[in-house]
């Protein structure tokens, strides 16, 4: 198998360090990156087939992973599929519902895998939350508590809730097997004019709550989760997978093994086309997640200007 990764930027040079691994395993045959830019592509001399024309390189591979910027995903993903090749696409997988659900039907059509990277579900510490969930050990679940935040440079043509709210969102499908019915947000305008911060609350049939911190201003990193219900509490990170489980007011460090969970994914995207089974990052659930997204902006209230002095 022919494996192409698009976009060899920040991300995409990680995607593609993790399938070269996998070529040089004997996983797959081989790997071929595509970039415009030359000097991102020139990092990896000597180790996988390198192009800068998108229209040759769909022809050499059998599946790609997509890395490129949001809004040229769709094309991208299209053009792959109607190729007949097999797709791994970033979240999220499109701008518009309209086009997601193009390319669900467009792979439908081929027979062929389209994934999407809610990377989070491969994560040890979030299938181990997940089981115990499921095996009703926090009791009744008052509420969960989730902070995605970094600094970046400010964005243009897109904003914070788009670019983070995946995968909190998906993150508490995956453990609780639900989607939210209603959201209620807050969010500021900061150097620029799109929102670069805000607070939603995710509200759930079952009555459960989740409040999210999204923020592309807050210079520590973090991705951050806290389960609290009425036997046992939950405070983990979700990037070094540690996690403390409070029964009352003792604190115990859980038992979780960091995993690879690039490499996770993309050996599950692999075996996917191989299987044709394909879970648990469906383009299916990609769809929900934009759905999801869109309700979460809608409910949205802005208040300030830009601070300019930021």
């Amino acid at each position: 198998m022919k494996v192409g990764v698009i976009g060899i930027g920040r991300w995409g040079t990680k995607v593609a360090r993790e399938y070269i691994a996998l070529m040089n395993e004997g996983t797959i045959d081989s790997v071929v990156l595509c970039d415009t830019n030359e000097s991102q592509l020139r990092q990896f001399n000597g180790c996988a087939e390198l192009c800068n024309e998108f229209n040759e390189f769909i022809k050499k591979v059998d599946a790609i992973h997509i890395c490129t910027p949001n809004n040229t995903h769709y094309e991208i993903a299209k053009e792959a599929l109607e190729n007949n090749v097999h797709v791994l696409i970033e979240k999220p997988m499109a701008e518009s519902l309209t086009e997601a659900f193009k390319l669900v039907e467009l792979a439908l059509s081929k027979n062929l895998v389209l994934q999407v990277g809610h990377i989070f579900r491969f994560a040890n510490i979030v299938r181990e939350i997940r089981r115990m969930y499921l095996n009703n050990q926090f009791g009744k679940i008052l509420y969960f508590n989730l902070a995605w935040t970094h600094l970046i440079p400010p964005m243009r043509g897109t904003d914070v809730i788009y670019d983070l709210l995946p995968h909190p969102l998906d993150i508490l499908n995956f453990i609780t097997e639900e989607w939210p019915i209603e959201f209620n947000g807050i969010g500021i305008k900061v150097r620029a004019n799109t929102i670069e911060a805000c607070y939603i609350q995710a509200i759930y049939e079952s009555r459960k709550i989740a409040n999210i911190h999204l923020s592309w201003v807050n210079p520590i990193r973090r991705r951050y989760i806290e389960v609290v219900g009425t036997k046992k509490v939950l405070v983990g990170d979700c990037v070094t997978q540690e996690a403390t489980i409070y029964d009352e007011k003792e604190g115990k460090k859980l038992d979780i093994t960091p995993n690879n969970t690039i490499r996770e994914e993309i050996s599950n995207f692999i075996k996917t086309i191989q299987s044709g089974k394909n879970e648990p990052n469906s383009g299916i659930v990609g769809i929900r997640s934009i759905e999801m997204i869109n309700k979460a902006r809608k409910s949205i209230k802005e208040i300030g200007d830009t601070y300019k002095e930021f």
